[in-house]
């Protein structure tokens, strides 16, 4: 699997949404208020779109730590950042690449 750096993934994602184009994403959930599982499964979303930030008032932590978007169904959903692992572009068929955050 090829690789691409988190930050590149994620304006490509911006640009390819404003242009109509849709992503597939996967990453692990993670949630600061409820219990964490004994096993945590990675989630995959296809067709997604970004949606636009809220307010910095919504968050109790920056929101340049999340990234905001709409899956298939328009529904709006949202991940850390760095919990992305792969990404693909309907661009490129969906191809996936491996998302490095750290190098």
């Amino acid at each position: 699997m090829e690789t691409i750096k988190g930050t590149l993934a994620l304006q490509r994602a911006e640009t390819l949404s404003k242009m109509g184009g849709t992503f597939s994403i996967a990453f692990f959930p993670y949630s600061r208020t409820k219990a964490i599982p004994d096993r945590i499964k990675m989630k995959t979303y296809s067709g997604c779109r970004m949606r636009t930030p809220l307010p910095k008032d919504k968050f109790d932590i920056d929101g340049k730590h999340y990234l905001l978007f709409l899956n298939d169904k328009d529904e709006p959903r949202s991940c850390y950042r760095s919990l992305i692992r792969a990404i693909g572009f309907s661009d490129e068929d969906n191809k996936l690449y491996r998302v490095i955050w750290y190098e």
